[in-house]
């Protein structure tokens, strides 16, 4: 299942469904949604139904169905038959999107499939209980390049190089992460498989030299190759490096899955990392995954890093640098009520940075409750409607996990909020 998330190890498929997920393979994967062949669903009748792809033929039988079924069918269809313009246009411009409900995959004129509306949906419009998903063939052979990018002024010109290589993967992670990792390394003894401290420490040597060497990268970049043989991704990596050669940056190949692991442990422990390991402070994940067009990023991340600062916080920045999908984590001391004050505010700049660049303030987190209040923002008051009216069609008590979606607000999710 190739869009398993960075949290794979204790994740549930229905939660990837109900969130729409993606990960690290996204770049070339795609999202569940691409995946989901059909759900079964426990609708507001009480009654479970079965969704997946139909023709038009198939639709208008369902249509005339007695029932729930045969309403949502057609009230599902009229609604997004007579927006069908302003629904294509309202779609975003960015390789992955969680933000809203579905609408844009369920009517493409010629078939309908009502099941990709559920995808994403938090578990607002039914409750889920089977799925069918279609899985990929895994490649056999992987190596990994590290690039270790001290300005990221060069860097949408870098992404620009890599991208045409096809990597499965093209992560990142920011200098306080990386400070926090060399800091902390102990904790990776058995997440890496190391028998001992000394090969440990051996392992993360060449980290420390280029620190002492060439500084603190801004950003390390992570570019992997899967490929049917090895030879391929040898050539690939070969080519790779000498393509990035004229951005004079210091880089590094892990050839093979075991010495490419310890970048991924780093990558994927990031979000732990900040949780366990700076005292008197919560991780305060409100701003974890925006996402806008990567050729985007040297005008964006400036003005990103300016907010930030601004607010005197500290933060690590990691993600999926190839479809420009950053997720930021503040570390916050979340028992002050003036902290908790600065949520709205910092997420209002933040958005409005997102959407000035045509991005999406949720490619694959969702919205929950921290969200939710700004899908108005995000897509204007016609699409928000629709948005209204599909909960409605589903949902009328408004009973399936409610302060989600249309019905999410910012006080709401406040007065939720952990605060120890």
């Amino acid at each position: 299942m190739p869009t398993y998330p960075a949290s794979r190890e204790i994740c549930a498929l229905g939660g990837m469904i109900a969130n729409n997920a993606g990960g690290e393979k996204s770049l070339i994967y795609g999202q569940t949604k691409d995946y989901v062949e059909e759900l079964k669903v426990v609708l507001s009748d009480g009654e479970e139904h079965s969704f997946s792809k139909i023709n038009k033929q198939e639709l208008d039988k369902k249509k005339e169905q007695p029932g729930l079924e045969g309403q949502i069918y057609k009230k599902v269809y009229d609604l997004l038959d007579k927006n069908f313009s302003l629904v294509k246009a309202s779609r975003p411009n960015v390789s992955k999107n969680s933000s809203g409900y579905n609408i844009w995959d369920v009517w493409d004129g010629e078939n309908f499939n009502m099941a990709k509306i559920f995808v994403g949906a938090q578990g607002t419009l039914g409750l889920i209980t089977e799925a069918k998903i279609r899985l990929v063939k895994k490649k056999s052979h992987s190596g990994m390049m590290v690039v270790f990018l001290k300005d990221i002024g060069i860097l949408a010109d870098l992404v620009s190089a890599v991208l045409p290589f096809r990597p499965s993967s093209f992560e990142s992670f920011d200098d306080n992460t990386l400070r926090l990792s060399l800091k902390s390394f102990r904790g990776f003894l058995k997440a890496l498989g190391a028998k001992n401290l000394f090969t440990l420490g051996w392992s993360f040597l060449p980290e420390f030299w280029l620190i002492l060497t060439y500084g603190m990268p801004k950003l390390v970049l992570l570019v992997e190759f899967e490929e049917d043989s090895q030879d391929e991704v040898g050539r690939k990596l070969n080519e790779l490096r000498e393509k990035l050669k004229s951005f004079k940056v210091k880089t590094k190949i892990a050839a093979t899955a075991q010495e490419s692991r310890k970048y991924w442990v780093i990558r994927r422990e990031s979000f732990n990392l900040l949780r366990h390991k700076v005292r008197g402070k919560q991780t305060a994940p409100f701003i974890d995954d925006f996402i806008v067009r990567p050729e985007k990023l040297p005008e964006f991340l400036p003005q990103l890093y300016k907010i930030l600062d601004n607010h005197k916080l500290f933060y690590t920045i990691f993600g999926h640098i190839g479809d420009g999908n950053f997720h930021i984590v503040p570390l916050m001391a979340l028992a002050d009520e003036e902290n908790r004050k600065k949520i709205p505010i910092i997420s209002e700049e933040i958005y409005d940075l997102v959407l000035r660049y045509k991005g999406s303030i949720t490619a694959e987190h969702n919205d929950g409750l921290i969200r939710g209040a700004y899908l108005r923002k995000m897509y204007g008051p016609e699409v928000y409607k629709i948005f209204e009216e599909i909960k409605k069609i589903f949902d009328p008590l408004g009973i399936f996990n409610p302060g989600k979606k249309v019905e999410a607000n910012m006080e709401y999710a406040l007065a939720h909020m952990k605060r120890e």
